[in-house]
C-alpha cells in the first residue's frame, strides 16, 4: 500500500464510528476479531470493513458489537463450539472407520468371484467395490503394506545375483546364520560376522521368509518392525 493511501486509510478510521465483529474461517478454523466503520452514502448509513488491507466490504449491523469485551466473549464461544464440533466429527469418523473395518473383516466370506472357463474373475456386481479397495491400497505408504512390485524386484535381484539388499547392505543367503520371527510379521537376521538386522521393509522381510520359510508356531517378543524408516542394526558393521 502506498504511503499516501495508508494515511488516507488511517484518517478514515479515526474519523468514523467503529464497531467490532467476530469472523470465523471454515478453511483454517481460526476465529478473528475485526473492525467495521459507519459510512453514509446517499443519506443511507452502511457499515463497512476493510478486507485485504484497503478493500471495503459491507457488514450487516446485526452482527456488530460495541465493545472489545463483547467481541472477545463471542470469539471464545465460537472457538469452544468449533473445538466441540471438531471432536464430534473426529469421533464420528472413528466410529465409521470401526464399522467399515468390521464390515471388511467379512470380506473373505463374500462370494464376489466366479469361474469363467479355467480362470477365476470378479463378478460384475463386485468390480466397482474391488476397484475402490485397490485404489485405497495404492494410497497406503509402502512401509505399511507388502509392496508387490518392490518384492518382485527384490526377488529378481536374488535370483539373478544370489544377493539380498537392504538399506546400503548386500549379503548372500550363506552369510545368514539364523532367522528369528516376530509376532507382528517382522524378522531378525543374524550374519556370520555377528551383525543382527531387523529390516523395516516389508518387501525385504517377505523375501527372507520366501528363502528361509516362515515359522508360524513360535515368535520372539523382542523382534518387532523398527519405528521410523531405518533398519534396526546391531553388531560390527
Amino acid at each position: 500500500m502506498k504511503q499516501g493511501k495508508a494515511k488516507q486509510l488511517r484518517d478514515f478510521i479515526k474519523s468514523h464510528e467503529m464497531r467490532y465483529f467476530v469472523d470465523f474461517s471454515d478453511y483454517s478454523g481460526q476465529v478473528h476479531i475485526k473492525k467495521a466503520f459507519k459510512v453514509e452514502i446517499n443519506k443511507t448509513e452502511y457499515w463497512i470493513y476493510f478486507s485485504y488491507g484497503d478493500r471495503p466490504e459491507l457488514k450487516e449491523e446485526r452482527c456488530l458489537l460495541k465493545t472489545m469485551e463483547e467481541a472477545k466473549a463471542k470469539a471464545q464461544k465460537m472457538r469452544e463450539a468449533y473445538q466441540k464440533q471438531k471432536k464430534e466429527k473426529a469421533s464420528a469418523r472413528k466410529a465409521k472407520f470401526e464399522d467399515v473395518t468390521r464390515y471388511l473383516n467379512n470380506f473373505r466370506m463374500w462370494d464376489i468371484t466366479e469361474w469363467v472357463g479355467n480362470y477365476k474373475v470378479v463378478k460384475a456386481e463386485g468390480r466397482d467395490f474391488v476397484k475402490v479397495i485397490k485404489d485405497l491400497y495404492a494410497e497406503i505408504p509402502d512401509r505399511e503394506k507388502d509392496d508387490q512390485l518392490t518384492y518382485t524386484q527384490e526377488l529378481e535381484r536374488y535370483i539373478e545375483h544370489g544377493t539380498i539388499y537392504t538399506q546400503g547392505m548386500t549379503f548372500r543367503k550363506e552369510h545368514i546364520v539364523s532367522v528369528k520371527y516376530g509376532e507382528d510379521g517382522s524378522v531378525e537376521i543374524k550374519l556370520i560376522d555377528g551383525t543382527t538386522i531387523i529390516p523395516v521393509s516389508r518387501s525385504v522381510t517377505h523375501l527372507i521368509k520366501t528363502i528361509f520359510g516362515q515359522n508360524r508356531s513360535w515368535t520372539y517378543n523382542h523382534v518387532k518392525f523398527p519405528e521410523g524408516t531405518h533398519d534396526e542394526m546391531k553388531g560390527t558393521r
